[in-house]
């Protein structure tokens, strides 16, 4: 879809999701299993129609919510407790690991907001998380972003 004359949903995450409240956004406002109200619901499923990023492997957002909590042994890159998986380049825990990933949340709408659009390939969450976050936070008066989020 993209830059669609129906932007209710564009207008409904905005509203729910400025980039104020990005600033200080709670790891499970973030992410919580079966939540169709977090933020990467919103990323992954309800904003589908402008450009879908779903399927494939959760990890994708930096970090998740587990849907159970079975043990899972580190792996790789990956790291997990109880609650979250996430990679563990952001960090040893997943308190520490979100502060990071929140950080580049922030940093992407913020750049997406001003145009700077060279700074968005520099941040370390994937390409398909990186541009959708930046497409919805562009300025919609003049959109530098299309709807596409991987090369």
């Amino acid at each position: 879809m993209g830059f669609s004359e129906d932007d209710v949903l564009w207008n409904e995450f905005l509203s729910l999701w400025p980039l104020e409240r990005l600033r200080t956004m709670s790891l499970p406002e973030y992410t919580t299993s079966g939540d169709n109200n977090c933020f990467i619901y919103w990323l992954e499923f309800r904003l589908g129609s402008y450009g879908s990023i779903a399927g494939g492997s959760a990890f994708k957002f930096g970090i998740f919510s587990r849907g159970n909590s079975d043990p899972k042994a580190p792996h790789n890159e990956l790291a997990y407790d109880d609650k979250y998986g996430w990679y563990s380049k952001f960090g040893a825990s997943a308190a520490e690991a979100f502060e990071k990933i929140r950080g580049n949340v922030v940093a992407i709408a913020e750049a997406a907001a001003a145009g700077q659009l060279e700074s968005i390939d520099q941040c370390p969450l994937g390409p398909a998380i990186r541009w959708k976050i930046a497409f919805h936070y562009q300025s919609r008066t003049s959109p530098l972003i299309p709807c596409v989020y991987l090369r």
